[in-house]
């Protein structure tokens, strides 16, 4: 978390500070991409297409209102448009997607038909009609956000900050790949968004988060792995020191592997050792059966630590991409339902990398779900949409079973090579990765047809 900077520091940053010229320019991209091809087929008076090529021409004298203006005044005329209104209608990119989609377009599917298709945009990117509608909504609502920034006592309220933070990280995902490469700093905008502007928002709404980062942020998996290790050392050395308990028993390592098991272990996998029928004990002393009861509540106590400690120490490869599991639906709940035409689909044709991505990450929360449902065993770095697979199945356009299983980041996690180290040798780390190995298979014969899918429609 970031301490000397509040959520109304980063707004005001964004809004009108060191981050503005890079919204700006993203957006300024946007409108470029898009009036270069529709203009050629709409109409637009001599001074509006003078005030629209100086600002393309000077963006920087522009401030961010007189930026997203674009986006929401009335430029353009067209006639198809004219001709069904009876009238000049002037309208903006944001009014695109109600007019075509209005009744009065309804019994004439022809002219709907050839609209949607002169207003697509299909050259520098790809971009629909309800993408232009949508970035038209966010600038606007940017606009109003500078506006509350610029006066009176600005953003302060968090919640205020939570709808221009997901404004902003939704316009970051819709970014089309040829902008987000051709933004100076998009990267760095990008992580302060979604990293720092959203930490000093939850430390607010949420301050038990803050708890939870409590690991120094330097050589982290040594400092779990180390406690780790201590802290079964020093369970086996406790284990060791109760030699009558133990020959009663089993030997202390059989011991040691069956508590580790029952740690971590999916369902189908467990094997206590206590549930053992085979397992023939001698009568005790009253006084070995407190020894017993007073090193099984001490044992109970270190093994629950080793629960929370050998998920965190499998986990840390994968903990940074938890923060992608928050779901940025708030934007998307306050779009303005009016014209959207539901019996023509997008699917992910015109998706960007961000929003194939966040589409997998949404779909990666299901499969958690219902698996873990199912297998109680089931952890992060046993999902086929983790984060370094789901780059791998981008990267290398993997778009079939064959391509997936022959892919060396599939391999290693399908392999459960993500598991190194000393505590490797202290529980049954073959069993381990039979288990793996058979909740990879469940998870591609369930979901990678739709993960294919999906993949497919992106590549395409």
């Amino acid at each position: 978390m970031q301490d000397n900077k509040s959520y109304p520091d980063y707004s005001k940053s964004i809004l009108m500070g060191d981050y503005e010229p890079i919204l700006k320019s993203i957006l300024r991209q946007i409108f470029r991409g898009i009036y270069d091809e529709i203009s050629i087929k709409c109409e637009v008076s001599a001074p509006d297409a003078k005030d629209i090529n100086d600002f393309l021409q000077w963006p920087e004298d522009k401030d961010l209102n007189g930026t997203t203006r674009y986006f929401h005044w009335n430029f353009f005329s067209h006639k198809i448009i004219d001709k069904a209104y009876k009238r000049n209608l002037k309208f903006s990119l944001k009014d695109i997607n109600n007019i075509v989609n209005r009744n009065i377009f309804k019994n004439n599917t022809d002219e709907k038909r050839r609209l949607i298709d002169q207003f697509r945009v299909k050259k520098v990117f790809k971009f629909s009609i309800k993408q232009i509608f949508e970035v038209s909504k966010i600038a606007e609502e940017l606009s109003i956000n500078r506006n509350l920034a610029a006066h009176g006592d600005g953003l302060n309220n968090p919640s205020q900050a939570l709808i221009l933070m997901s404004n902003i990280s939704r316009l970051l995902n819709m970014t089309p790949d040829v902008v987000s490469q051709n933004t100076k700093g998009f990267g760095e905008f990008e992580r302060m968004v979604r990293e720092e502007f959203l930490d000093s928002i939850l430390s607010v709404i949420r301050p038990d988060i803050e708890d939870t980062n409590l690991i120094p942020d330097t050589e982290e998996d040594d400092y779990i792995n180390e406690a780790l290790i201590n802290k079964i050392d020093e369970m086996s050395n406790q284990l060791k020191g109760l030699k009558e308990i133990n020959s009663n028993l089993v030997k202390n390592e059989s011991i040691m592997n069956d508590i580790l098991s029952l740690v971590y272990s999916p369902k189908f996998a467990q094997a206590p050792l206590l549930n053992n029928p085979t397992l023939k004990i001698r009568p005790i002393s009253e006084d070995t059966e407190e020894k017993i009861a007073t090193s099984k509540e001490e044992n109970e106590e270190i093994q629950l630590l080793n629960k929370e400690e050998i998920e965190a120490a499998l986990d840390r490869e994968l903990s940074n991409t938890e923060i992608d599991e928050i779901q940025y639906d708030s934007h998307q709940n306050t779009l303005i339902e009016e014209g959207f035409d539901e019996d023509t689909p997008e699917g992910l044709h015109n998706a960007t990398r961000s929003e194939l991505k966040d589409h997998l990450l949404n779909y990666r929360t299901k499969i958690r779900k219902e698996m873990t449902k199912e297998f109680p065993g089931f952890k992060n770095w046993h999902n086929i949409l983790m984060e370094p697979l789901i780059n791998a199945m981008i990267d290398n356009k993997i778009d079939s079973v064959e391509s997936l299983k022959e892919n060396d980041t599939f391999a290693h996690y399908y392999d459960s090579n993500q598991m190194y180290g000393r505590l490797l040798n202290h529980y049954n780390i073959e069993a381990k990765k039979v288990a793996a190995k058979e909740l990879f298979d469940v998870q591609v014969v369930r979901y990678w047809p739709e993960i294919e899918k999906s993949l497919k429609e992106y590549f395409s």
